[in-house]
């Protein structure tokens, strides 16, 4: 590509007003099209909008648009093909697509400008750019929880203990516990839609802050773009980066859920639990360790979160102080975004691969279930229902727990003359009714484990997100009506 001639104060956009050239440190400092290249389609496609606007209101002339488009269509190719040089005396991305396009356009490309400002441009582009990851990374989200339903299906009468304070509480069943974490990502994906109605108003026709004198139609660049309006103060449009910050704590959120899950496979698959094994495809070794293998992929999701609640406060801290109504310091919020957007877009695919190759260790998980006191609270319930009021009922089971751990028995394997310690009215041969199974079985109210009401509720959920019946058989219609057994 042929070299540019020396820019001069008066060649830049805004150099009438300057007496000398811009030095060449502000000019490494103040650039952007370092990172902001990557707006390059954005900006082009609002730049279509805008210019079959302008042919529209009579601004320009139906010969000056079309070489108008053809330019810009040369320019993206140039921008797809990495043949733009990057030049920082031309700041931006903006006005690096401005260049070009006159380069390819002649005298028609000096028009773009018309009735714009590089405010409600970048603001503009900022919109198009975050409707467009959140929706492919809704699509992301999407194929996580549909492993995550198949998964849990495939899972769905393994029975598990389930903890709080990382201590064992109550069983619950493999498709409960994958259940739990496609509801923290339905809501993750609900949020996500809900970015697209944050950035759902087209900004451009703001100008700088108070619009423009010249006849613009604002509402046909927004039912060209696929906005669902338009913005309706200039003032607060061209320094508004709310739908950024929507963003960026929808993002923030599904990390925090992504990276929980990958802390708890990561203690899970260790050799004192043992109760989740990742294939050896998604695991890496140790450089002086021979007999290691390391869950990285989970660790760095679990790492990675920071970065994402970092771009969040940052640009929580660069807006707190920004008096209406454009500032330079909003050039500030593009690397923190685009880093959120690749970190997230990489956290879900490597959950997905992990979610699709783990296996539960369940020789391990019966081991365990076979040590435990999970069925207690179950006691305590059968309690009530002789007319025991539930706090003296806890404290009965709780009595009873401690003498089955003192004389190393199971709560499943306790006498009735043992029960009668501490209830005279268990009835004969209960302790053997009690089985994490039937635990799991008898909790069939709405969100509860029961193997039916879990069915249930992935059914719903697969409809909700695919439009479509899931690919295993419908569960039962009245799902209270099994399980209540022990």
């Amino acid at each position: 590509m042929s070299g540019n001639p020396k820019e001069t104060a008066s060649s830049k956009p805004w150099g009438g007003r300057f007496a000398e050239s811009t030095d060449k440190d502000v000019e490494g400092f103040t650039e952007s099209i370092s990172f902001d290249r990557r707006l390059f389609r954005e900006d082009i496609r609002g730049s279509r909008a805008h210019v079959r606007m302008l042919a529209r209101v009579g601004l320009l002339t139906p010969e000056e648009r079309d070489q108008i488009l053809q330019g810009l269509d040369r320019v993206e190719e140039e921008f797809a093909a990495g043949q733009v040089e990057l030049r920082p005396d031309w700041e931006d991305v903006h006005m690096h697509v401005e260049k070009r396009l006159v380069h390819h356009a002649g005298p028609a490309g000096l028009k773009i400008h018309t009735a714009r400002s590089r405010n409600d441009q970048v603001a503009l582009d900022l919109r198009l750019f975050v409707r467009a990851a959140a929706d492919r990374l809704t699509g992301e989200l999407d194929r996580l929880l549909e492993a995550t339903l198949r998964k849990g299906y495939d899972y769905r009468a393994l029975i598990l203990p389930a903890y709080t304070h990382t201590q064992q509480a109550q069983p619950v069943s493999g498709g409960y516990y994958f259940g739990a974490y496609a509801e923290r990502l339905l809501r993750d994906r609900k949020r996500l839609q809900g970015v697209l109605d944050s950035a759902g108003l087209c900004p451009l026709g703001s100008g700088a802050l108070a619009g423009t004198t010249l006849p613009i139609d604002r509402e046909f660049v927004a039912a060209e773009l696929g906005f669902s309006g338009v913005t309706r103060n200039g003032l607060d449009t061209v320094g508004d980066r709310d739908f950024v910050a929507d963003f960026l704590h929808a993002l923030s959120l599904l990390m925090v859920h992504l990276s929980g899950w990958a802390e708890e496979w990561i203690l899970w698959s260790t050799r004192e639990f043992g109760m989740v094994r990742l294939p050896d495809r998604l695991l890496t070794g140790s450089s002086m360790m021979p007999q290691k293998k390391n869950p990285d992929i989970l660790e760095l999701v679990r790492g990675k979160a920071g970065r994402v609640f970092g771009g969040y406060t940052g640009l929580l801290v660069l807006l707190k102080g920004l008096p209406l109504s454009y500032n330079r310091d909003l050039q500030e919020d593009k690397e923190a975004l685009f880093d959120a957007v690749d970190t997230v877009a990489g956290s879900l695919l490597m959950m997905r691969l992990a979610v699709d190759g783990m296996s539960f260790e369940t020789a391990r998980i019966e081991e365990i279930l076979g040590k435990t006191e999970l069925l207690a609270t179950d006691i305590a319930e059968d309690l009530v229902r002789l007319g025991v009021p539930f706090r003296e009922a806890h404290a009965i089971v709780g009595r009873i727990v401690a003498h089955a751990a003192k004389n190393s028995c199971r709560l499943e394997e306790l006498p009735d003359s043992d029960l009668a310690l501490f209830f005279d009215r268990f009835p004969r041969g209960y302790a053997s009714t009690l089985s994490p199974g039937g635990s799991v079985a008898r909790r069939s109210h709405t969100g509860g484990p029961a193997p039916e009401t879990v069915l249930q509720r992935f059914h719903e959920i697969w409809q909700e997100i695919f439009r479509t019946s899931p690919p295993w058989s419908p569960p039962p219609s009245s799902p209270g009506e099994s399980g209540r057994g022990r």
